[in-house]
């Protein structure tokens, strides 16, 4: 499976989003993403790639900074982060 290209950022204090761009079915990310919920979606036809837009509430700045260092991420997605100040 070729890498996601996903980006990610902090909505709230321990909720982050991740949007990921690809052509993989959103039930294959939501196998690879277990408890994270998809709120939004749309769809790029230049491309042909979906945008899938991801939620998740972590209990721990800890928990988060270990799904970002996890296998699953590491292997399948290539993450971004992106600064909303």
């Amino acid at each position: 499976m070729k890498r996601i290209k996903a980006s990610y950022w902090k909505v709230e204090e321990s909720k982050y989003k991740l949007q990921l761009k690809t052509r993989i079915e959103q039930e294959q990310i939501e196998e690879i993403l277990p408890g994270w919920e998809c709120v939004s979606f749309g769809y790029i036809p230049k491309t042909q790639e979906d945008i899938l837009v991801f939620e998740k509430e972590f209990s721990s700045e800890f928990d988060w900074t270990s799904f970002l260092k996890s296998d699953t991420v590491n292997e399948l997605i290539e993450m971004k982060e992106i600064n909303n100040d």
